[in-house]
């Protein structure tokens, strides 16, 4: 097939499951690539990506500043109410902006307070492993991976657990403003609802904090102060948007596809069973193998040749962390898992200053849940074949919409 033919189309669910083929040849023919159904440039190798997201002079975060002018007409005002919150979440910002909200967050958000959740995280696990409901096939989506890690980051924000399932809905359908292919109907309207319900919880929690403070990760963010500022009331539902969602839907997404890799290789599965000490070194395989986000998108700022292409000012790019992550030049055997691969320099959580705060806690969770489901059963197995399975519709997460596995003992 000629480079012209080469496309990498996210509304096509085969793609969507698996994208690894099509990288593999862009990354051989083309990789740096416009992509006509994306409306923008992909890069799949490694070397291009870490030098796209490590130049912030060039590859802008603040995808969303001129989002509105390209929407239709009906759409901006939904649009307008999401962006209020939207723009004060760091991923989407660039230096000084960037660097400020960033030293809020990491004066909150940092290993040693991941660390303390340890305990939690071990408690939540074995608790929802024992409420599996018996039976020869269970889906582990709803009854496990997304209600772990949303309790843990509900409990890291002071959220009572209850309304966690709500919140989630409300957050997926929030994303859907910047994370989902096209196709998804009433998706501007839904997504504005999503963030108006996020924010009133969030401003009403807000109130609470500041009138009876904790010692939560709010009660700190509220009277966090970076040069003598604090964070105003738009800005702290902000971070608390992107933490529900970044802490919540990435590691749903780490265990799941864990799963899925561990059912299709079973010998890495009993590999574990056997060496329960590998299990931090397998966690980074497992995010390699098929990470929990796809990929970064920025906003080219100048004129720039970039891996043989010439970009222009405003066009948009998608680094493609999945793809880095099975570089041929990088990884021996990249499409093989190998729990014992060390080193192994992945991707998973992008790089440059944009680095994701949160992955010590990925991690911990990935490294917790994964040695418990090991301990327990004797293998898994993935109940129907995985071209049945969708994959979530988007540009950012990936990960299956549901795993049916049977758990044997």
């Amino acid at each position: 097939m000629p480079v012209d033919e080469l496309t990498f189309d996210p509304s096509d669910p085969a793609v969507t499951r698996n994208p690894h083929p099509i990288f593999a040849r862009l990354r051989a023919e083309d990789p740096v690539h416009w992509s006509e159904p994306m409306s923008g440039w992909i890069v799949t190798g490694y070397d291009d990506i870490v030098d796209g997201l490590t130049d912030s002079d060039v590859f802008s975060a603040e995808r969303l500043t001129n989002v509105s002018k390209h929407l239709p007409e009906a759409a901006r005002a939904p649009a307008a109410e999401i962006l209020r919150y939207l723009n004060s979440w760091m991923v989407f910002r660039d230096p000084p902006d960037h660097t400020r909200l960033r030293r809020h967050m990491a004066a909150v958000l940092n290993l040693p307070v991941f660390e303390t959740l340890r305990p939690a995280v071990s408690e939540l696990t074995t608790m929802l492993l024992d409420q599996l409901p018996d039976g020869d096939v269970i889906d582990l989506m709803p009854h496990f991976s997304i209600l772990l890690p949303g309790m843990v980051v509900m409990q890291l924000m002071g959220v009572e657990r209850d309304r966690l399932l709500e919140v989630k809905r409300w957050s997926d359908d929030m994303m859907l403003f910047i994370g989902s292919a096209r196709g998804v109907p009433d998706k501007y309207e839904r997504a504005r609802r999503g963030a108006v319900s996020m924010a009133t919880l969030f401003k009403d929690l807000i109130a609470r904090r500041r009138a009876d403070p904790g010692d939560d990760m709010l009660s700190q963010l509220i009277v966090s102060e970076v040069e003598g500022r604090q964070l105003d009331d738009d800005e702290l539902v902000g971070c608390l948007m992107m933490v529900l969602n970044g802490g919540h839907e990435t590691t749903a997404n780490l265990i799941n596809n864990s799963l899925l890799a561990l059912a299709h290789n079973p010998d890495a599965f009993t590999y574990l069973r056997d060496h329960p000490e590998g299990m931090q070194v397998a966690v980074e395989e497992f995010l390699r193998f098929d990470s929990p986000i796809l990929s970064i998108g920025r906003i080219v700022r100048e004129d720039i040749e970039f891996g043989g292409k010439q970009f222009a000012p405003g066009e948009r790019v998608f680094f493609m962390l999945l793809s880095a992550n099975r570089d041929e030049e990088v990884f021996d055997n990249p499409h093989r898992l190998d729990v014992t691969r060390d080193p192994n320099p992945h991707m998973a959580f992008g790089k440059g200053p944009h680095f994701c705060l949160g992955t010590p806690l990925a991690r911990i969770e990935g490294q917790i849940v994964l040695s418990e489901i090991v301990r327990r059963y004797s293998r898994i197995e993935l109940a129907e074949p995985v071209e049945d399975i969708a994959w979530i519709n988007s540009l950012v997460t990936r990960g299956p919409t549901r795993i049916p596995l049977r758990l044997v003992k």
